[in-house]
């Protein structure tokens, strides 16, 4: 698509705006991030469509980031165009009982984990319209010789789950400018789309992290066995760190492989969740060391590590532990319908939607993520030793 760079930081000032909005719980200040990333995906899209012309095929679209839409998507495009011009937009949409096709959302999933690598190692589920999910709370059961008798029958059934979370969305923003809808439905998938991807996937990372659990995901750095307050849960105490050698990390390890009741879990390896600052200031300065050729050697852990960066996490704060481990779920569910807002037109000659995505996310286990206090964390030094022999 035309002008990457400029989308590109237009997507990195959304995600700082953002934050700074769930941060502060403002409305306004996530209207304003949607209003300033909408008119930069506009603007490149119509220019896109003005450069290619009406008279390209799929394959050139394609080469540009558009997809072939399915007969499902191409309707639901078409009926947005035709609720558009209706005097009562509102009115119209309901009529046409318009609601984003599932595969539109599996696409945008697909987005999110090509573009977000920690979301993509969390695994979200798409629960396709269902707001309940089951999940098994223990994956290390121990199987019994013999019949299988009611007390066994009852030691398995607690070992599953269901969650609704009717109660935990995401709401975005959808501004269409009137001259976008004239493009076609190509055009409008491919910024409906983008629009969704990343307002989804900023959402996501800030709740399946800071999430509080009330209306909202319970996030990493939440304490799942502390006091709930108000439906809120507690942060988790964060533990200082000041070394990543292996005297300071191991024991770190050791935490996360200890499971409920004493069992014990696999840890093949750990995730360290970072924000970008603390990455290049605190992060590669302690993995880091300059070898005897004059190269430097980076990424040393002294246990099998990967590194995420995400500007939902707090400067000074890391989450340590395996993304795998995370229950994550989203589903447009019984909300999932376009809506035309009347309430939010901060842009002229525009119609608004909206649209209502539930997600939900948590841990079984406590030690599955650690806090990390990694605000004093120190640069990799290798200690030399020198053994002097005394002659007699």
């Amino acid at each position: 698509m035309k002008n990457l760079d400029f989308i590109n930081n237009a997507k990195t000032n959304f995600a700082k705006q953002l934050k700074e909005a769930f941060a502060d719980k403002d409305e306004a200040k996530m209207t304003s991030a949607f209003e300033q990333y909408a008119t930069s995906l506009q603007q490149a899209i119509i220019d896109t469509a003005a450069e290619v012309g009406a008279t390209a095929d799929n394959a050139i679209l394609a080469k540009r980031g558009f997809r072939q839409l399915t007969s499902e998507e191409q309707s639901f495009y078409n009926n947005i165009k035709t609720a558009s011009k209706a005097v009562d937009v509102k009115q119209s949409l309901a009529g046409l009982d318009v609601t984003i096709p599932q595969t539109v959302i599996d696409t945008v999933l697909e987005d999110i984990s090509n573009e977000h690598p920690l979301l993509d190692a969390i695994n979200i589920e798409n629960t396709y319209g269902s707001v309940k999910a089951i999940f098994a709370t223990d994956t290390k059961q121990m199987a019994a010789w013999g019949a299988l008798n009611s007390q066994i029958a009852q030691e398995l059934a607690g070992t599953i789950e269901e969650k609704d979370f009717s109660a935990s969305k995401l709401t975005a923003f959808i501004p269409v400018p009137k001259d976008m809808l004239e493009l076609g439905a190509t055009y409008i998938d491919a910024y409906v789309r983008r629009i969704l991807a990343d307002a989804l996937a900023y959402g996501l990372e800030d709740g399946f992290i800071n999430g509080d659990g009330k209306n909202k995901p319970i996030g990493i750095l939440k304490n799942i066995n502390g006091a709930v307050t108000a439906g809120a849960y507690p942060d988790k105490t964060a533990t200082k760190v000041t070394k990543l050698d292996i005297k300071s990390y191991m024991p770190l390890i050791g935490k996360i492989a200890k499971g409920k009741g004493g069992k014990t879990k696999s840890v093949p390896f750990v995730d360290l969740i970072v924000n970008p600052v603390d990455y290049l200031t605190k992060v590669i300065p302690a993995t880091t060391v300059l070898a005897t050729d004059g190269s430097y050697k980076n990424n040393i852990f002294p246990y099998p590590t990967r590194v995420f960066q995400s500007e939902m996490i707090a400067v000074g704060t890391a989450a340590l532990g395996q993304l795998s481990k995370y229950k994550a779920c989203v589903s447009t569910g019984k909300g999932g319908k376009l809506e035309y807002s009347d309430q939010n037109q901060f842009l002229e000659d525009n119609r608004v939607y909206t649209i209502k995505t539930f997600a939900t996310g948590f841990s079984y286990d406590e030690t599955d993520f650690l806090k990390l206090d990694i605000s004093a964390l120190e640069p990799l030094a290798i200690e030399v030793t020198l053994n002097s022999k005394s002659s007699t």
